[in-house]
């Protein structure tokens, strides 16, 4: 197994600017994801601000696609009802900056044109217009049906497991992977402290490159936290590294080029 990415989720506008940037120049597999919805980063909020602030600067030094957009609410049912929201739209014109976007509908949750459940062909024409920029889908169990199908019909995504669904809950167990040639990633949970036996677990489970997310456990007082989510990277890439002999490790990255 290869930990080839390390989300830290939940970043925001109360955040630094600066500190994100070295951040991610410190961290070079580490990937921000930021919570986008119409209520919290449509126009004239100050997220959407912040964010155009941050990928404009982030463009600027040439650090590219690593800020994940997750999309929420109104957000999430308009990308997959065929037509890419406005302010993401705007948001993705800032070259190479905005690397995946993370669509977090929950089949049964969100309404959509076609019904309870996104058309498949709808959602990958909306796709092909953000082609450049790959597209992750939830592994929580409502969504697993439209998952096996829309993989079957050809549809190209990186997948997430967090039954929890954002509530930052850790499974009994963690799951192997659905599909061999999907990049998949592990959610739930997950914090600087436990991480390391976590990845074992998953260690077990996945034999390709694998991405992590947390976001709850890395707040301070209720907000994003760039020590806590230094702490978490680490200890990541701290057991990877004791896991793992270099042979394993480079014919695990050899897989992924």
């Amino acid at each position: 197994m290869h930990l080839k990415t390390i989300v830290c989720s939940g970043i925001n506008e109360k955040n630094d600017i600066h500190d994100a940037i070295e951040f991610l120049k410190k961290y070079k597999n580490a990937e921000f994801g930021v919570q986008c919805s119409p209520r919290k980063a449509g126009y004239h909020t100050p997220r959407f601000e912040w964010l155009k602030e941050l990928l404009g600067k982030l463009n600027e030094q040439k650090i590219k696609n690593r800020i994940a957009l997750h999309l929420n609410e109104g957000f999430v049912v308009s990308f997959c009802d065929g037509k890419v929201p406005d302010e993401i739209s705007d948001l993705l014109n800032i070259d190479n900056a905005v690397g995946r976007l993370q669509l977090n509908f929950k089949i049964g949750r969100e309404s959509f044109v076609s019904g309870s459940i996104p058309n498949i062909k709808t959602l990958e024409k909306t796709m092909q217009a953000v082609a450049s920029h790959p597209i992750v889908l939830s592994a929580s169990q409502p969504n697993l049906s439209f998952i096996h199908k829309a993989y079957h019909q050809g549809m190209k995504f990186d997948l997430l497991f967090d039954d929890s669904f954002g509530e930052g809950i850790a499974p009994d167990s963690r799951k192997p992977p659905l599909f061999k040639d999907v990049f998949q990633g592990y959610a739930g949970g997950l914090s600087p402290e436990n991480v390391a036996e976590e990845l074992a677990k998953i260690e077990k489970l996945a034999t390709d490159a694998v991405f992590i997310d947390a976001e709850g456990k890395l707040k301070q007082d209720g907000n994003f936290c760039f020590s806590r989510a230094e702490k978490f990277v680490q200890n990541a890439l701290d057991s990877q590294r004791k896991n793992l002999s270099p042979v394993i490790l480079k014919k695990s990255i050899n897989r992924i080029k």
